[in-house]
């Protein structure tokens, strides 16, 4: 029988996932402050426990031989699960104490983040909340990294590793100032390739989905005269130009001094349905700070939504 107490230890494990990462025994050695000689040993002890080699010398530096690839992937696993364990065990006590770590779309940003800020003061007043907002793909990458506990998202392709729980569901649209001359033609999806846009960046999803919307009818993708990820920038632009864009419907209730407003263009074929989920790792400890904010998110996401008549609401 083999005992895993005498096959692995996690300092030399951690060791070989920093040496590998950086293919380098020397910069590991300098980014860890460790001398090479300690961490050459320490892989040796490795491909001793393990009966194998680990890395293969590539020039001047070193690549992994396929059994070391196969221990970088399960290391991850394992030191994130030891991680787990001993942040659990010292916050046992303290459970109302500890930070929580959220990432938000931007979309989701402005109406979530002051509201769960009000809740956390009042009922958490010890809970540290560090908010990271940015794009789907890189919050998914620091989720599954570990650098952060919760996303609020939207639907998109998700890793295996992660579970979601849907509570809230958009409605993107065409629109445009109301006084915009598509009002006055017969609205196809012809007639609006003919326009000029306003719109988010290529990597965002709804951009992708208006593209391939057009795509798929043998159409040319919208002619972006503005491309841009400042949300707040959307409503202005559309009121004062000629320009369309695709945003969320719950965006129409904002008016200008002069009278114009947005307007939705009826056209069905680009309605895009979208969900918000709250996203965590599978089989990971959260902290009951954590738990409670996602309990939150999946009781009263939607209300704080529909709560919030603002603008920005965009991408």
């Amino acid at each position: 029988m083999i005992n895993i107490f005498d096959q692995l230890d996690l300092r030399d494990l951690y060791y070989f996932q920093c040496i590998a990462t950086l293919s380098h025994v020397g910069k590991a050695a300098t980014q860890l402050h460790k001398t090479q000689p300690a961490l050459t040993e320490s892989v040796r002890r490795l491909e001793r426990s393990l009966n194998t080699q680990l890395f293969i010398k590539n020039g001047r530096n070193i690549k992994l031989s396929p059994s070391g690839e196969l221990l970088l992937l399960r290391s991850h696993k394992i030191l994130n699960s030891a991680n787990d364990i001993v942040k659990e065990i010292k916050e046992f006590d303290s459970n109302e104490h500890g930070q929580i770590r959220l990432g938000v779309v931007p979309t989701a940003a402005h109406h979530l983040i002051l509201p769960i800020t009000k809740i956390l003061t009042k009922n958490f007043p010890d809970v540290q909340l560090k908010a990271v907002i940015g794009q789907t793909d890189v919050l998914y990458e620091q989720l599954e990294k570990r650098e952060i506990d919760l996303v609020i998202g939207l639907n998109a392709d998700l890793h295996d590793n992660f579970e979601w729980i849907p509570f809230y569901q958009d409605t993107m649209v065409v629109v445009a100032n109301s006084s915009h001359k598509v009002f006055q033609e017969e609205v196809s999806l012809n007639k609006l390739s003919q326009h000029k846009w306003v719109l988010a960046p290529p990597s965002v999803m709804s951009r992708q989905w208006l593209d391939r919307a057009f795509e798929l009818n043998g159409l040319p993708k919208p002619e972006v005269q503005i491309e841009t990820n400042l949300l707040l920038m959307i409503p202005s632009v559309i009121m004062q130009t000629d320009l369309l864009s695709f945003i969320s419907r719950r965006n129409l209730n904002f008016p200008e001094a002069s009278g114009q407003f947005l307007k939705e263009v009826p056209i069905a074929e680009l309605n895009m349905q979208r969900q918000y989920n709250v996203i965590s790792r599978k089989d990971s400890y959260l902290s009951l700070p954590v738990k409670n904010l996602k309990n939150l998110l999946v009781e009263q996401g939607a209300s704080i939504f529909e709560s919030q008549g603002q603008p920005e609401a965009l991408l």
